[in-house]
């Protein structure tokens, strides 16, 4: 472990103007994992693994997931990189773990945009050829169509992306309530004694059914994490790219329990599994009237997209921090010049969305392959997660008793995050929760990845690698913090201690 020093990260640059502000990185937190298409994608799964209890697996998810919020915030106000939970783990525990947590971040974001990607195809064939959604190359050939559009509004830079993002934002989640609530008065119409028999025990399927929808549920919170991506390029990133993580968990665990309460019993279990890439316009068409079904497949698929550019973004911005270290291709730092994009990596991010769409849809019904990348993003995901809140419990070690604050909010939220990360992963393989071949999706992806490493490490000889404090020690190590087109340049430091907990924001 890297041995504190009293060094500091280097101010930002201030003669560039950032891109983003406090509420865009939010709209960025929450795009990336907008409920609209998440929910698309997620309802089938979630209903299959524990029938309908989602909400309350939903609800248990929630506290742990603020706790790993928590720990974004802390470390990023520590060191605002883009590389995140790469640069975190590699400062704090070893280069080798960091690497390791940064490809699992990058996979997360690449073979997510497979399900991510066949809602955008789903919902344009809805709306323009209904007779073509269920067949799985017209979804890939629409969904991919969607993707190299997303990847050119990337390249534009954040300042188009942001406005983009905003009006997508609202209009899904004015629609997502809107159609909540006709599923909560039908479900009232009905007499509403289904929904209090729905979090007994035996009707959730019992721990393995519990464990499974909580596997989903991290899923679906998953995402919010884009807002700290983006950190050098944000407003006071060091402060508001760690507040619009916690304030994207809050939104989506509020949003997602009345979405999920009120939509997830309008269809049958075997009409949602039949139904699964299209679920919410096969819902819409139950509760809504004629012209007002059109309103739900174009919140679907206009925050798919937002959520695709959003991945983008997230992936170009980690790969760009570890091809500074040396661990990703050189090519990755290459900026526009003038919007400041690293293209060179938004590009390649976008080739392997392409790729991992034809590979998922590959393995089966659509059905199959979106339940197999929700469940296997859930491994992954509760992994780097863990790993963050690792960093942040070991780096804030010295100040976990100077205030209540620091106790509750430094300590004890994030230990609750970190255990119960590691819980779910441990507890859904030994329940038998996941399949092999989520296990094969996330473990071989892991796998790759410490092989990978090994490569650079033992075959190239990389000096990221080679010391615990690596990334000082790099001889490329004077980085820009703040806008890209930024020229303040500064020392990547070595560990030092986490701030006090900010009472306010």
């Amino acid at each position: 472990m890297a041995s504190p020093t009293p060094d500091a990260a280097p101010a930002p640059p201030t003669a560039a103007r950032p891109a983003f502000g406090l509420w865009d990185a939010v709209v960025l937190g929450l795009s990336s994992s907008g409920p609209a298409q998440t929910l698309a994608v997620s309802l089938a799964s979630m209903v299959a693994a524990c029938h309908y209890g989602g909400p309350l697996a939903l609800l248990i998810a929630f506290f742990p997931m603020l706790g790993i919020a928590l720990a974004y915030q802390r470390l990023n106000r520590w060191d605002p990189s883009a590389g995140a939970t790469y640069t975190w783990v590699a400062r704090v525990f070893h280069p080798h773990l960091g690497f390791l947590s940064g490809w699992m971040i990058l996979i997360y974001y690449t073979l997510g945009t497979s399900s991510l990607t066949i809602p955008a195809g789903t919902y344009t064939l809805e709306l323009l050829a209904p007779d073509a959604v269920n067949r799985p190359w017209a979804v890939a050939l629409a969904g991919g169509t969607w993707n190299i559009v997303v990847t050119a509004l990337a390249l534009a830079g954040l300042r188009v992306a942001s406005r983009f993002e905003w009006v997508v934002v609202v209009f899904q989640y004015l629609v997502l309530l809107a159609l909540a609530a006709c599923g909560i008065a039908t479900l009232r119409a009905a007499g509403g004694g289904a929904g209090a028999a729905w979090f007994t025990w035996p009707a959730m399927g019992g721990p393995r059914g519990l464990l499974g929808g909580i596997l989903v549920a991290c899923f679906m919170y998953s995402g919010w994490d884009a807002a700290v991506y983006v950190n050098e390029e944000t407003e006071d990133g060091a402060r508001s790219a760690g507040l619009a993580a916690i304030a994207s968990v809050v939104i989506l665990a509020l949003l997602y329990a009345v979405a999920t309460f009120g939509l997830q019993a309008v269809l049958s279990e075997a009409e949602l599994h039949d139904h699964a890439g299209n679920a919410l316009a096969v819902i819409s068409g139950r509760l809504l009237p004629g012209p007002y079904r059109v309103l739900v497949s174009l919140a679907v698929l206009t925050g798919t997209l937002a959520t695709l550019q959003a991945a983008v973004i997230a992936a170009a911005r980690v790969g760009l921090a570890m091809a500074r270290d040396g661990v990703m291709p050189r090519a990755f730092t290459r900026r526009a010049a003038v919007s400041g994009t690293p293209w060179a990596a938004t590009l390649t991010m976008s080739v392997l969305n392409l790729a991992l769409l034809v590979l998922a849809l590959a393995t089966g019904t659509i059905a199959d392959a979106l339940g197999n990348v929700a469940a296997s993003l859930g491994l992954l995901s509760c992994l780097f997660y863990a790993l963050t809140g690792a960093a942040a419990l070991w780096q804030h070690r010295a100040r976990s008793f100077d205030s209540a604050a620091d106790l509750w909010l430094g300590l004890v939220l994030p230990a609750l995050g970190l255990a119960f990360m590691v819980f779910v992963v441990v507890a859904s393989v030994a329940t038998g929760a996941t399949s092999p071949t989520v296990l094969a999706y996330g473990a071989g992806s892991i796998a790759l990845g410490v092989l990978v490493a090994l490569g650079l490490d033992l075959g190239l000889g990389r000096p990221f690698f080679r010391r615990a404090d690596a990334l000082s020690a790099l001889p490329g190590a004077a980085i820009t913090r703040g806008h890209p087109t930024g020229t303040t340049a500064g020392r990547v430091p070595t560990a030092s201690p986490i701030p006090p907990v900010e009472s306010g924001p």
